[in-house]
């Protein structure tokens, strides 16, 4: 009920991957043969020394080179081929990420050696006809796209791409685990978080425990979530009776009220979906958020119309539907359906960027109003059927989509309503039930996001049992892998860096003293959460947990525990917020800025090697777990966390002037982050991306501040402890996803782009105009 919405408005602090500019290409004019031989002798230089003219540009027969002619893009690659030489045999995230196989159809016989040697590079992306375009002209920017993609496969000069020489080694290794979609620091963190886990839990199974002990919760869930012989056995019989009841409603009532009943059962709902956190405008008191009907696939992929994306989800519904006895034609005709209506919702719902912006998602309704939306359903029946009654509003996030929503609650869209229900029924429990649904799962994950390969029963167990144990694990995992020691350390961290940030806003030079006071008094009153809370959660102590012998599933021990902790949310409207509650696990490999408490959260799961170590380097750690620390205070300075005071309430505290100039910075960033390829043909986007790009640099500012105060400090140690920080791999396809739904740069993008805003980054290295990485002074940009 509250996960999903608390990661739509909690700004979180990591994620995935590569650089390089292009801005406005439509608009820039054609480069001319000069122009490339100019930038190819620079930018080759540290790949092919000594590398002349002659060698780049041959000319024409009658020996004119023609250097003031436009360049057609053969020409320029051949020139390119030419000026590089050999190039390296793309091995793991330059395999994984390149774009191989394509046999381009225009390539004439003279130039086919340099082009086939490009493309089995990987590094060539033609027209969607199959063409590479040979005759087409080509802009200096495009050109330095490809030269950026091969300056990132060779990997060997970090003055052009330092991301991509720091962690050379380890991306050439790079693998991703069977049954995952990326792998990286953060990936390979969690796996041996996981690997503590999986001691903890083994330590505990096949020994007897006195019932309703943590020790037999833990085992017996887990002895259950391991047991597949029965949850096959089983199939979908623990799921029968509320697919039932959706598949008989006769009338827009019936299904309602069939809902409802999921809802007190399993504390899921298909068609209200509502949550409970601090009331944007009255921070320390709990409302009631309506988050709205969600869909399978992300906006984009609706919005463009992807044909790819349809197919696999509609293949996958329609999977899911046969599995409970439907007909295979009436099932796929009914996944149509239900993706045409999801397509609709998407249509009209907010932007990926505009779900953490306060002016969008609140917008409080009377119950009154709230049921006038409804038109055939009596939502103050359900309200009060979900013990959500007492409300004095909802809160609801996505006006658009509300509406949207609410025009499909009509007794004429019954049928498309109960393939809808059943489909989201179906997706949430699936991984609960027999091994055909989670096959189906796999598929679709292979297919649309070039996921290969599956996790053992293990893994999967270990993923439940995390997710609905925690209350448990979580203390365990504190206790043996956590000190006490590095958590007054990193606290002291978090201190020193809040008095840095402190430091730099009284140094700003475009802001007030009256802005700057109301800053700092937010930095003041900011809240740090390090490695774990002070009290634990007991929630589980009321749940019982059975294994299949004792006549229990792994389907009714996990909704045992989810719906106490639904209860246990729903208990909380209308009472004031305990502001000492953590929102995030203590094994989580992330760290977190919540605007409603004004507060900073870092587990114990990701505060340790190679994000933290108490026995690293001070400027390591700073670069790392650190930069961490800066950005998620700057988060409470980003273009949506700024909208918020010092308690966590949405309230303009900048004077208009101010707020202008600070509007003008975030302009800055969006156009200076925007248009850097991700992936061949795959584009950073500049405006979703802002409330990152704007924490990205002010931690790098606020840490790399702190390590400047050091005596003698080691800068290379901060710069490389950051690089290697976010490296990262991930499929193709799901590169190209986070493109256009994650707030996050692509992790190169994160590095590459934010490190050279610094002067201590260039006297490290000895940057100077002409490597891939300078940028010129005038052009860096900084807010905090």
């Amino acid at each position: 009920m509250r996960k999903k919405f608390i990661a739509l408005l909690m700004t979180i602090a990591m994620v995935l991957s590569v650089s390089v500019s292009a801005y406005a290409e439509e608009t820039l004019p054609a480069a001319t043969r000069g122009d490339l031989v100019a930038a190819l002798l620079n930018a080759a230089d540290a790949y092919n020394s000594g590398i002349s003219k002659e060698a780049v540009i041959q000319g024409y027969e009658d020996g004119d080179l023609r250097e003031k002619d436009p360049a057609r893009k053969v020409e320029a690659l051949i020139m390119l081929s030419r000026a590089f030489g050999k190039l390296p045999q793309p091995v793991g995230n330059d395999l994984r990420t390149g774009t191989f196989g394509v046999k381009f159809s225009d390539v004439p016989a003279w130039a086919k050696e340099d082009i086939d040697k490009l493309a089995q590079a990987g590094v060539l992306a033609g027209k969607s006809d199959g063409t590479l375009g040979v005759n087409d002209t080509i802009t200096i920017q495009e050109f330095q796209t490809v030269i950026a993609r091969i300056w990132a496969l060779k990997g060997s000069h970090l003055n052009d791409d330092f991301y991509e020489s720091i962690n050379k080694g380890w991306l050439n290794k790079s693998t991703i685990p069977a049954g995952e979609i990326m792998g990286g620091g953060f990936s390979e963190l969690s796996l041996q978080n996981d690997e503590k886990i999986t001691k903890i839990i083994e330590e505990l199974t096949g020994k007897q425990f006195a019932e309703g002990t943590k020790e037999q919760k833990l085992a017996d869930f887990y002895t259950a979530a391991l047991d597949t012989d029965n949850r096959n056995k089983q199939g979908i019989e623990p799921l029968q009776k509320y697919v039932a009841s959706i598949d008989g409603a006769k009338t827009l009532d019936e299904l309602v009220q069939a809902d409802l009943v999921m809802e007190k059962e399993l504390g899921l709902s298909m068609l209200f979906r509502f949550t409970i956190m601090g009331d944007a405008k009255n921070s320390s008191e709990n409302a009631l958020y309506y988050t709205g009907l969600t869909t399978g696939l992300d906006k984009n992929s609706y919005v463009t119309e992807d044909a790819k994306a349809k197919e696999a989800y509609v293949q996958y519904i329609t999977k899911i539907l046969v599995l409970t006895g439907e007909k295979e034609p009436v099932a796929k005709a009914r996944a149509e359906k239900v993706y045409e209506m999801e397509k609709s919702l998407a249509s009209v719902s907010l932007q990926p960027h505009e779900q953490g912006d306060v002016n969008k998602y609140y917008n409080p309704y009377t119950i009154g109003q709230f049921d006038d939306l409804h038109k055939e359903v009596d939502m103050k029946q359900a309200l009060e059927s979900m013990k959500v009654g007492n409300a004095d509003k909802i809160i609801v996030f996505d006006v658009k989509l509300a509406q949207k929503g609410a025009e499909f609650m009509t007794e004429s869209n019954l049928e498309v309503l109960k393939a809808y229900s059943k489909a989201q029924l179906l997706t949430a429990t699936g991984g609960l039930l027999s091994d055909e649904f989670r096959d189906a799962a796999d598929d679709f994950a292979a297919t649309l996001y070039g996921v290969s390969g599956k996790k053992t029963d293990q893994e999967l167990a270990l993923t439940m049992i995390k997710s609905a144990m925690g209350g448990y694990l979580e203390q365990m995992f504190a206790e043996k892998h956590f000190s006490p020691e590095a958590k007054q350390d990193v606290e002291q961290m978090a201190e020193k860096l809040i008095a840095t940030y402190e430091k730099r806003i009284q140094a700003l030079d475009w802001m007030t003293e009256t802005t700057k006071a109301k800053a700092i008094k937010k930095l003041d009153t900011m809240i740090v959460k390090i490695g774990y809370p002070d009290k634990w959660d007991t929630t589980l102590d009321k749940v019982a947990i059975k294994t299949y012998d004792q006549g229990g599933s792994l389907f009714s021990n996990f909704f045992s525990v989810n719906t106490a902790a639904v209860d246990k949310l729903k208990a909380k409207l209308g009472k004031p917020v305990d502001r000492t509650e953590w929102v995030t696990s203590v094994y989580t490999v992330n760290a977190f800025y919540n605007p409603l408490n004004n507060e900073i959260t870092f587990p114990a799961g990701i505060l340790q090697a190679p994000f933290y170590d108490i026995n690293a380097k001070p400027e390591e750690n700073y670069g790392a777990i650190g930069m961490v620390i800066g950005h998620e205070i700057s988060h409470a300075f980003d273009n949506n966390g700024a909208a918020y005071d010092e308690n966590g309430n949405a309230k303009n505290w900048w004077t208009e002037e101010d707020f202008k100039k600070f509007k003008e910075k975030n302009q800055e960033l969006i156009e200076f982050y925007d248009r850097i390829e991700i992936v061949p043909g795959v584009l950073n986007n500049g405006l979703l991306t802002l409330s990152e790009n704007v924490a990205d640099l002010g931690g790098l500012a606020a840490s790399l501040q702190v390590v400047s105060e050091m005596s003698k400090p080691d800068y290379k140690g901060y710069f490389e402890s950051n690089a290697e920080m976010w490296r990262f791999t991930t499929t193709k396809e799901f590169a190209a996803l986070l493109s256009t739904s994650d707030v996050h740069s692509a992790n190169k993008i994160r590095v590459n782009r934010t490190i050279v805003n610094f002067p201590e980054f260039y006297e490290a290295y000895g940057i100077k105009p002409g490597d891939g990485m300078f940028v010129a002074p005038e052009d860096r940009v900084s807010i905090w």
